[in-house]
Parts: C-alpha cells; structure tokens; sequence
C-alpha cells in the first residue's frame, strides 16, 4: 500500500533565499520579487478549491549565510539565536508578505505547504526552527498544521499526482561541495531539545558553506554582484581572487576545513570528506600543496593569461609572481614580503593575478565560470540533471530538482522528465560575445557596472551583446514548477511566472525550450 501523498497538482519552487539586510547604505538581499512571489502564492490559494494542491519550496528558502548572527558558527545552533534569525526573517519588509501569503495558504483547505531543506538553510532541519515556522504559518490552526510538511534530513520529498510519482530535492547532495552532514545536525538537533548548551565548533560546515562565509561575504561588501555567482566551485573562486587577491590568505591552509585546499586537489572524495568532519591534512599530502600548485587555483584561461607574461617552467612564473608582489602589492592590505621571508601560497597566487590588469583577469576567470554559451538553455544536461538522475528509481515520473539556479526541463529515458525549477533571485549573465578576447572594450564597460559596488547599479546596467541581440546584464527569470492531474492525464510544466507587481496580476506561461530567455 502506497501511503505518501496524493495531490491533484503539485506546484514546485526553489532557491527564493530570504536573508540578508537591506540598508540605506549596503544591500545585502539577494531576492527582490517578494511581492511578486506574495501574489503568486496568494492565486495558488485560489486554484482549483476543489482539489489537493501542494506548493512545494524545494530548498534554500531562507539563506542563513547572509546572517550575520549565524555567521559566527556557520548555522545557529542555540534556541535564541535560532529564533531570533527567523524572527528577523520573518519582520523583514522585503519578505514579510511572503510569509503572510504562505500563512493563508497553508491555512485554506485542500492547500498543502511542503518545506525541503537545502544548503543554504539547513536551521530548518531544527526542530525548534520548525515549531517557530509551525507557529508563524499555521498558528493554532490544527488543520493547518497537518497540511504542512517539512523534509529535512536529505531525503528529499516523494509524492503522487494523479497516478504518476514525483521526487523532489534539493540538489546539493550530488555538489562534493555542498554535502551536509545529516547525522551531525540531528546530534546537534537533538542536544538542542537536551537543553544542553552546544559549541559552535561541534559545527563544521561544508567547504560551500565555508567559501560563501569565509570569502564571499567579505567580497560582496565591494563586490555585490559575487552574491549571483553559481554554482560555488573553482571559477567561482578564480573569479573573486582576481577581485582580492588577498582573500587566499583569509582561508589558512591549517584550518579544520579548507577550501583552497580542496580546490587545489580537485578531489571530489577529499571534497565530500569536508562535511563529515574529517581533518583534511589527514587525507591530502603535503606536497600536493606546494607552491607551484597556485595555478590549479585558476580556471584555464586565466591561468593561461597569467602565462603570457613569462616563459619557460612554473618556477619561472613563480618567480616573476614573487617579483610582482615584492616590487608592487596588489592591494593597499598587502605589505611586501620582507627581505629574506618566505612567501606563501596566498602571496604567491596575489603575485601571479597581480601580472594582469583587474579588469582582464577578472575577464579570464569569468570566461572559465560563465563562458559557456549553453549555461542557461534550459535542456542542456548539466552535471546535477547527470548525477539525481542515475540516482533515482525506474518507478519515478518526475524528477524535481533547485540548487544550480539554473532552470531546466529535460526529457529522460522511459517517458520520465526532469525539472530543475531555477530560482527566484537575479542571476549575472555573461555571453561568451560580451567575454571574445578580440573585444575587451566591451567587457571594460561591463567592468564598469561590476565595480560600482551595489545591486541597483547592476539591475540599471546597459545590456550586453549576445548571440542573438543584446541582452540584460542581469537575468531576472522567476520560474516554478507545475504537475498536474486532469482526469487520467498527468503533466509537468516549467512554468516562468512574472506580473505580480505594481498593481499587475500574475501571469504564467510556459518556459521556451533553447534560448537564454528575456
């Protein structure tokens, strides 16, 4: 007998990443369509009145990162704290009508709310985050309460509609660096109830986890736009090196858990090791951290950038690196090494960025990271759609994934689909026309907009050359997606959702296969 869900339509979004504080001075908020998001939950409401419709938040839907609070543990793990970032979640103005709509909904009849944890807000496997939201969404109502679900502890969520089978997850358990140690939280979850008080160190978060807090949230106090960067791996890192040199020196090959050791490895086995608490001196040699492997920190073209200025071996690069920083610091916060001392890999890697221009440099690195002319085409077969696929059963209809940001809607073997249903924040789009090596002017007026230092210079920017057209700096695509059942007949749609603002109604249409999208 077949007891997990039934619905008649099951509505799935992903990635909203409610965090961050939003001042006169700095921006730190990375989703801006809450009143959009806030009318499209409020038509669901009303959908079908007669039916079981689930909405479905497939992951990051708060972004602890961009709390300050949280930061210092890397997830808040005491009971006030905890409640006290949700709170502030809750009250902020640019999110508070969705979690009003999100209250109406779940407490309307035959309207399911099913929460799935991603990397990005892994409090919500506590269970005192989940009797706050429990509180905040359902209050008293009991059967309200019983129509919201939550799926924390990575298993993702299963469920039908109609007479086909559904699973959806987050995504971040094929990412090596993203991977969240379930086990771990549950111990911490569980000395939480004890009322036992728990150290921040018995947390040791995942190198994803770590780059976003340890690099990118330095970086996004000059660098905003660092914020729209996905997925969080090698280029990404490539990219905010050539932005500040000097962060490589934040992130300590010593530390418990080192991202550019990991980087420099590759080694995806090291990588998910990261999450569980494994020391990774323990399981990478010494010698692959020499100093001559500062170019396995960059992406192909930056690295080959960085080798134009010199010839011959990597001790030849190293040495001209060690002349550029010692001769001339890359940045005010980086003193030249002194005479006779022995330079580290962080200087190193600031001394071989240092022999190209910022604005070049950061042209390589975001060639390595966005030059793919396919990143956005929402049928290519990506290494997420690769890896959930081989891991889920025959017996499965519709595949449902989020993290990547990256909508996509792909046919499998067998009659099955896959989804990735994208996300509701601004994505920076760089086409491999605004990034030719024959024309760096056009890329120096993009540089422009980059550096200005806030969101709203970027949503302004002037468009962009692609293969077809200009096109926006900045993609602004809130997607979600629909299974429904009529009658014998079940489909699944992506669908892109816009209006919803300023007074406009919200309109859903179905996402173009191809193309970048407007």
């Amino acid at each position: 007998m077949d007891l997990i869900p039934q619905y008649d339509e099951l509505w799935v979004i992903s990635d909203i990443h409610m965090g961050g504080v939003r001042t006169a001075s700095q921006n730190f908020q990375i989703f801006k369509r809450g009143e959009r998001l806030a009318n499209f939950i409020g038509r669901l409401a009303n959908e079908r009145p007669k039916d079981n419709l689930a909405l479905l938040l497939n992951g990051d839907i708060i972004d602890s990162l961009a709390e300050e609070k949280a930061a210092p543990g890397y997830i808040a793990i005491d009971v006030d704290g905890a409640l006290a970032m949700m709170e502030r979640i809750y009250n902020d103005p640019s999110f508070a009508a969705v979690w009003d709509e999100l209250g109406k909904f779940v407490r309307t009849p035959k309207r399911h709310l099913v929460l799935v944890v991603g990397n990005h807000d892994i409090e919500l496997a506590l269970t005192v985050v989940q009797s706050s939201l429990r509180k905040r969404l359902a209050g008293d109502d009991e059967a309200a309460q019983a129509r919201l679900r939550f799926s924390t502890q990575g298993g993702g969520f299963a469920c039908n509609v109609g007479s086909k089978r559904v699973f959806c997850t987050h995504g971040n358990e094929v990412d090596p660096w993203n991977i969240v140690d379930y086990d771990k939280l549950g111990s911490l979850d569980n000395a939480m109830n004890a009322g036992r008080r728990v150290e921040a160190s018995k947390w040791i978060p995942n190198a994803g986890t770590r780059l976003v807090i340890d690099v990118m949230n330095q970086v996004k106090k000059s660098y905003p736009f660092v914020d729209l960067l996905k997925p969080e791996n090698k280029p990404v890192l490539s990219t905010l090196l050539t932005l500040d040199p000097g962060l490589v020196k934040q992130v300590q090959l010593s530390a418990p858990i080192n991202v550019v050791r990991g980087m420099v490895t590759g080694n995806r086995e090291v990588s998910a090791l990261l999450s569980a608490g494994v020391n990774p001196e323990d399981v990478v040699s010494t010698a692959t951290l020499e100093p001559a492997n500062i170019i396995e920190l960059m992406g192909p073209n930056l690295a080959e950038g960085v080798r134009t200025f010199q010839s011959g071996s990597e001790d030849d690069l190293l040495l001209a690196a060690e002349r550029n920083l010692v001769g001339n610091p890359v940045t005010d916060a980086m003193a030249p090494t002194p005479a006779g001392a022995t330079l580290g890999m962080g200087d190193l890697v600031a001394g071989a960025l240092g022999l190209l221009t910022k604005e070049e440099a950061l042209r390589r690195a975001l060639k390595d990271w966005l030059g793919d002319d396919d990143t956005f085409k929402i049928d290519k077969q990506d290494e997420t759609f690769k890896a959930i696929v081989d891991r889920v059963g025959p017996g499965v209809d519709f595949i449902v994934t989020g993290h990547t940001h990256l909508a996509r809607n792909i046919e499998c073997s067998g009659g099955r689909r896959y989804f990735n249903c994208g996300t509701w924040i601004r994505l920076l789009r760089l086409t491999p026309e605004a990034l030719k090596d024959d024309n760096k002017q056009v890329f120096n007026a993009i540089y422009q907009a980059l550096k200005q230092g806030s969101m709203e210079a970027l949503d302004k920017a002037a468009k962009i050359p692609g293969a077809s057209g200009d096109v926006d700096l900045l993609l602004d695509r809130t997607d979600a997606v629909k299974i429904s059942s009529v009658g014998s007949v079940v489909t699944g749609k992506l669908i892109r959702v816009t209006g919803g603002e300023n007074g406009a109604s919200i309109n859903l249409d179905l996402e173009e296969k191809g193309g970048l999208g407007a």
